[in-house]
């Protein structure tokens, strides 16, 4: 993809970038949802721009309703060849984030947010920890580059420091062309797709070993686990529910349930929940059991899910 984004008028430095298909578009409603109720300073400066798949209008629509966002279509060029469970696991669209280094030609700042998150604070501070152009959250245990591929990749480091690229911060101190950076990303994922573990997350730290990029670790807050204890979370600004343990269907987190139940209420597009017992119930029609953990898979986080709603319990 090579699209050029303008800043849709002179006062927006910044844009605030997602992606995802259409059957997280709930997903990413509670994300602006939490960006308009938290970031409202943050706002006034970024545009928000949405990469989508299979996204149709009426989703667009919703979207749109709570924070006015730019859509671009994505079609990522090089699924051939992919592992089958990158194809499983991640798709297509966890690629769109090669395209925020596009967008740094035209904005002095892009911050690339997951799908799977809680915005529950001020996110403009990361803006100020990206001295050297790009950073991520380091991860929790020391693991090192490798753990992104299976196996080593001839001419890297692969035993630099690993960091988690479900967040980045990246500002246009970066040197020289910035599309150079998204095309190598594109060109190195081709490459070596059979070898991708966690897929663009590895290719993002070799890019910045090609170049010489220095990665400034973003502070915890930016991007703090939700499996994290509830004081570390409690200082969060935004909480990512990294792996296949999301707040819907495994988390019962109080402020993102209010946030999609008002969601629900307000478009009519629930998170599809296909679990055969809440469907035979005639439960789905609920809120609560549209995002609730598999009680046949997960039974005890089911009950500890339902008396957490109950209570309102903030983590």
């Amino acid at each position: 993809m090579n699209i050029s984004l303008f800043p849709s008028d002179s006062t927006k430095d910044t844009a605030i970038v997602l992606g995802a298909t259409g059957n997280l578009t709930f997903a990413l409603g509670v994300v602006l949802k939490g960006l308009k109720r938290h970031n409202a300073a943050l706002l006034k400066r970024a545009d928000v721009v949405v990469y989508y798949q299979n996204m149709d209008e009426s989703c667009r629509r919703a979207l749109n309703r709570v924070v006015p966002c730019r859509f671009v279509e994505y079609r990522f060029p090089h699924m051939q060849g992919m592992r089958p469970h990158v194809l499983r696991d991640y798709g297509e669209m966890t690629f769109a984030r090669y395209e925020c280094f596009r967008l740094l030609e035209h904005y002095s700042y892009v911050l690339w947010l997951d799908a799977d998150i809680l915005v529950q604070g001020d996110l403009a501070g990361m803006l100020a920890q990206i001295p050297h152009g790009i950073g991520f959250r380091r991860e929790y245990y020391d693991e090192r580059v490798r753990v992104n591929f299976t196996q080593d990749i001839p001419h890297f480091k692969m035993d630099a420091p690993h960091y988690n690229a479900g967040i980045m911060a990246a500002s246009n101190l970066l040197p020289g062309d910035k599309n150079r950076f998204s095309d190598w990303c594109y060109q190195k994922t081709e490459e070596i797709s059979n070898v991708l573990y966690y897929p663009d997350q590895g290719i993002l730290l070799l890019m910045c070993q090609h170049f010489g990029l220095t990665i400034d670790p973003l502070d915890e807050k930016y991007n703090c686990e939700a499996r994290r204890c509830a004081p570390v979370l409690k200082q969060s600004a935004l909480v990512h529910a990294v792996g296949h343990r999301k707040f819907w269907k495994y988390y019962y987190f109080d402020e993102w349930f209010q946030f999609y139940k008002e969601w629900v209420k307000e478009t009519g597009l629930p998170c599809q929940n296909n679990f055969p017992v809440f469907k035979r119930l005639g439960l789905t029609k609920y809120p609560l059991f549209q995002v609730a953990p598999n009680p046949a898979q997960h039974p005890l986080k089911f009950i500890t899910y339902l008396f957490r709603a109950c209570l309102h319990l903030r983590y």
